[in-house]
């Protein structure tokens, strides 16, 4: 499984508009990488504001072959989006998932 995660560095330049993320790009995220084997999207904002990234995207794909795939396919219109609610360019961190655990209580 591959854990692919899109962070936003924080500043004191950073703009950010949580509503336009929230309601506009996540559900097309969603939408458009769901279509080609996106498995999770977990959105994480920072909790002080020390931290270096603003806010943190996971996205879940069964092989780095699919995240390459759906990203040939659909990463355009993902990148074009960006402008829409921030200023700052995100880094972008692949990795291989190694464990996976939820201990959550139901």
């Amino acid at each position: 499984m591959i854990d692919v995660v899109v962070a936003y560095p924080n500043s004191d330049s950073l703009t950010f508009d949580d509503v336009y993320y929230a309601d506009k790009h996540t559900p097309l995220v969603n939408h458009l990488l769901s279509q080609h084997g996106l498995l999770y999207l977990r959105v994480h904002r920072c909790a002080n504001e020390q931290s270096p990234y603003y806010l943190m995207t996971h996205l879940g794909f069964d092989s780095l072959e699919a995240y390459e795939a759906a990203f040939a396919q659909v990463g355009n219109q993902l990148i074009e989006d960006i402008g829409n609610f921030t200023n700052i360019e995100p880094h972008i961190h692949v990795y291989n998932v190694i464990d996976q655990r939820d201990n959550s209580i139901h």
